[in-house]
Parts: C-alpha cells; structure tokens; sequence
C-alpha cells in the first residue's frame, strides 16, 4: 500500500521574505530496490491555486517514482527570492534540481554553479527562449510555449470577428513569460490589424482593478481582453470590472490557466476561453524524469509542451472533474 508522510513542514525566513519548504519522503512496496534520491523544486512558485496543481504533480510523481521531493515557494512573486531559494538548494546538492527560467540573465549564475557542482536542472512552467547554446544550463524544459500561448488567444478571439481594439494585461512585470504571452497576442491582433494596448495590473487586487478600470474609461471601444494570468492581479480583476461594469459577456475576454470560477465563467458565457498549459504534467512529469535520470541518465530531446491548448465552451464540461481534483 502506498503512503505518503509528511514529516516536515515548516515557514523560515531569508532575506526578510517569508517561503514554504515541504519535505516529502514518499514509500510504498516497490521503492525497496529504489536507489534514494532526493528532487528539489525550487521555482517562482508562490500560493495560488495554480502552483497548488503543480506541486499535486509532483507529489504523484514522487510518489510514482520513489524520490524524496523538497517543495518550496513564495508569499509572494519575487525573482530575487526565487533565486535565493535555489541557492539554498545548490547547499544542499540534492541529485536533481527543478527551476523556472522566470529571469535566465538574473538566473544564470547560479545556474552556471549547479552545472559546474554536477547538480542536473530540469526547467518547468517558464522556458530560456535563447538559442540551445546561449540558454541558461538545463537538460530539458517542461511547460507551455508562452509565445504560442498568447497567439492562440489571439487567435481564438479574432475567431468572434468584429474586434474593434484589443487590451493585455500583466500582473506580474518582469516575469518573462507572462511578457512573450502579451507578445504573441499583440503580433497576432496586430497582424490581423487591431491595435492592441499592454498595461500593467500588478500592486494586488485594488489597483488591479483600478488600473483595468482606468483603461476602459480612456478606452470604451476596446472590446477584447486577454488577461494574462488567474487571481487577484489577472482574470479575477477583469471579471470583477466586467461584472461591475456590466460589461460581462460583452467583452471578448480570454484569460490563461483553469480554476474552477473560470470554468463556471465560459460555462456562462462572460469569458471566452482559457488557454491551458496542464500544469499538473509540469510537475508530475518533472519528477518522473528526475528518477529516470538519476537512474539510468535518461532525459527526452530539449522540451515537452504542454500547452496551449484553448479550453471555451465547447468542451469546459469535459475539464470540470480534472479542475475539481486539482488536476486542470
């Protein structure tokens, strides 16, 4: 019978930030023969209900493939502290580190370290878009293509025809993906001949919706919206405007990433659609591939996409049970 204990779990504070870190030492009758090894996630990821489905994942997958997984996050997004926790992880040379290239120039270093101590990197959720000789050292990138994330939004909106002018908006300034999601939309809408305006949402969910509110205003004929990410800074401030405004259903709005309030949204008919990138493979994936690797050194050609793929109406019923289980 498989268990999963938990023996350690607590908040420390570095660098006057607060993060979680999550041991867990995963048993089960066919891990007797396993060779121990220890994988270590030390991502931007932060408590949403997004890196939730990721950590799910992982925790699967650690499960699957008898490894011990060391969980860490953020209170909050910050580059700065993301990399500290990766250097406090090359400390503790675990046999594989997890990353996101959230930054790769503020990144690399460190990761230039854990290439010369040996320390295999694996890059999930967030990829170095250089050329394969000029990228941040990793073996192999687990997540969406950003870029063709933002084109499908694109695309699915322009699919609705009449698009007057088009908005994107970023929560998080400075997260490389969240800005190539942007630039594929805009090269996309721009393409197609609409004018398309990027504004910042970032400060928490006041001035999110004080900054959406703003544009609308200065902006009436604006009439598709790609919110660049769930929560507070992204789709929720937009739904809190449009369901204000009354403007629900109206707007074209497509955001990235599945809840199940985004869900009950497309079912009503007030979003659009939602771009996934199936972020419960990002981490279950990413811990399969560690065992394989540290056993046998196995590891699959440079990338793995899992997104995107547009989740609206016509097949949102079909994810609901996924979302429900905090696996979509």
């Amino acid at each position: 019978m498989i268990r999963i204990s938990i023996f350690l779990t607590f908040i420390c504070l570095f660098a006057a930030k607060a993060f979680a870190v999550t041991d867990l030492k995963v048993t089960n009758d066919n891990c007797e023969y396993k060779k121990p090894a220890v994988v270590y996630f030390a991502t931007h990821a932060i408590a949403h209900p997004f890196w939730t489905i990721v950590e799910n994942g992982a925790m699967e997958g650690a499960r699957d493939a008898c490894i011990t997984l060391k969980w860490t996050e953020d209170v909050n997004f910050s580059v700065q502290t993301t990399i500290e926790r990766m250097e406090i992880a090359l400390t503790e040379n675990p046999d594989v580190l997890v990353i996101t290239a959230t930054d790769p120039a503020a990144m690399r270093d460190t990761l230039e370290r854990a290439q010369a101590k040996g320390i295999p990197v694996i890059a999930i959720n967030v990829n170095d878009t250089s050329p394969p000789l000029e990228r941040v050292p990793y073996m192999i990138y687990i997540g969406g293509s950003e870029y063709d994330g933002g084109v499908a939004a694109a695309n699915r909106i322009l699919s609705e025809g009449n698009i007057n002018r088009a908005l994107c908006t970023n929560g998080y300034p400075g997260h490389v993906g969240l800005e190539a999601r942007c630039r594929g939309y805009k090269d996309t809408m721009e393409a197609a001949g609409i004018e398309v305006d990027i504004i910042s949402t970032e400060g928490g969910a006041t001035d999110a919706e004080g900054a959406i509110s703003a544009y609308f205003l200065k902006n009436p004929d604006t009439n598709a919206y790609f919110a660049t990410s769930p929560g507070p800074v992204g789709w929720e401030a937009a739904d809190v405007y449009l369901q204000s405004s009354g403007k629900a259903g109206q707007i074209h709005l497509i955001t990235f990433d599945l809840t199940s309030e985004i869900l009950e949204s497309i079912q009503r008919g007030d979003t659009l659609g939602a771009v996934d990138q199936q972020p419960y493979l990002q981490g279950y994936l990413a811990s399969i591939l560690a065992r394989n690797f540290v056993d046998w050194g196995l590891m699959p050609y440079e990338q793995i996409l899992t997104g995107p793929a547009i989740v609206d109406a016509m097949n949102a019923e079909k994810v609901i049970a996924g979302a429900a289980e905090k696996r979509r």
